[in-house]
């Protein structure tokens, strides 16, 4: 009989794993990566390709954990049931991929059964991979780590307000049944404390973001002062309206021009997005937009760029983007314009060589020192290491068997 308290086999349930493009696409995928490396035998249940917006075909899974792979049919609800280019918002509750619960939760059944699964992990933001979880560790009686990447929209955002009702209704299902729900700043975790206050406490733990450790290019520095924003752009929550006013305030003082400066935003919009923006702030001569590359390229970029800048407005308090960690790997000057006490803010403290900044003067005064060079030694390779992906990796491997043996 196999000694349950020793299985090491993990369902990993995420909708988006390689080959898709987006910024969801790391944490699972690093987890499971790392775990195999660790000696587990992650196994992970997905969505068919078919489904993914963009693709990254550069990232090159390692052959057993490809072998590990388990794609479900999924539909975009959206487009199945779009009329004229539109669909009513609420068809699109919990999310829009919910179509994938039913064929996910007949497969994920046969894996369990196939692989003899000891433990079920799975993330949100497609709230259907949680719904998934749910079922299968009720079924099987497994214990389940419920990930939550962010917080529930309708949390923290004024704009998910309509129809949640459903969806806090099935959040609450999640809470109850999860053996851990897993965050990923302790703000975010202290608001689902908040949230819950008759679960446990110690119910709600974090594992924070990280980066991926790869072979990367050697740092280099740019003759023309290079500012680098690699990632989306939100019209609510990643306003660059502030970035552009103290430009505009440094051009005037001439400190900046076009021979010597540039802000780059990498894959952020599409080429004529922010034309009527430059064009105001008068400063389309010093930014750019340039179109989205691979991961490892993107990370190699932040090695070869001046300063690398972020940006986390007030109604992303509790979250910490998880470029921010790749930023800090990098070890190049950091520009984080988000508010202060936020979650984001609180991780940049501890870091060298960063400069937070909310309001224009901050984000004026902040650039000002940035360009002057003048930086402290960047952390040290044992300091980074607490940053990375396998790091985190490791906690998850500890939470993962404190819930197997509880479970005997």
């Amino acid at each position: 009989m196999t000694d349950k308290s020793h299985n090491k086999t993990v369902l990993m349930i995420a909708m988006e794993v390689p080959p898709a493009r987006s910024a969801g696409v790391q944490r699972p995928y690093r987890f499971a990566e790392y775990l195999l490396e660790m000696g587990w035998n992650p196994v992970i249940l997905t969505a068919t390709t078919d489904v993914y917006g963009r693709f990254d075909h550069e990232l090159q899974v390692p052959p057993a954990l490809a072998a590990n792979i388990y794609r479900a049919k999924a539909s975009d609800i959206n487009k199945v049931l779009s009329i004229g280019g539109r669909s009513p918002d609420f068809l699109a509750l919990a999310d829009r991929y919910w179509p994938w619960y039913f064929s996910a939760t007949k497969l994920g059944a046969e894996i369990i059964r196939k692989h003899n699964v000891g433990a079920i992990w799975s993330t949100y933001p497609v709230l259907t991979a949680h719904l998934i979880g749910r079922n299968l560790a009720n079924r099987f009686n497994l214990p389940w780590i419920a990930d939550f990447r962010d917080p529930i929209q309708c949390h923290y955002n004024p704009h998910y307000k309509n129809f949640n009702g459903l969806t806090r209704h099935l959040e609450r299902k999640i809470v109850a049944s999860a053996s851990k729900v897993c965050l990923t700043s302790g703000e975010s975790a202290q608001l689902y404390r908040e949230l819950y206050p008759h679960q446990p406490a110690d119910k709600f733990f974090v594992i924070e973001n990280g980066f991926a450790s790869i072979e990367l290019p050697p740092s280099a520095t740019p003759e023309k002062f290079m500012l680098l924003y690699s990632g989306a752009l939100y019209g609510n929550g990643r306003d660059i309206n502030g970035i552009f006013r103290a430009l505009r305030q440094l051009k005037d003082q001439q400190l900046i021009n076009a021979s010597n400066f540039v802000l780059r935003f990498r894959g952020s919009a599409k080429p004529g997005r922010f034309d009527a923006e430059l064009a105001a702030h008068g400063v389309a001569d010093i930014v750019e937009f340039a179109p989205p590359v691979p991961f490892a390229q993107a990370l190699a970029e932040m090695q070869q760029c001046s300063a690398n800048m972020l940006i986390q407005d007030e109604v992303f308090r509790y979250q910490v983007p998880g470029k921010l960690y790749d930023y800090i790997q990098s070890r190049k000057p950091i520009l984080a314009i988000c508010p202060e006490r936020s979650a984001t803010a609180n991780v940049c403290a501890a870091i060298p060589n960063v400069w937070r900044a909310w309001s224009d003067s901050e984000l004026s005064a902040a650039l000002a020192g940035i360009l002057k060079g003048q930086f402290a030694a960047p952390l040290a390779a044992p300091e980074l290491e607490q940053y990375s992906r396998r790091g985190r990796t490791r906690q998850l491997a500890a939470a993962i068997e404190g819930l197997v043996a509880a479970k005997q």
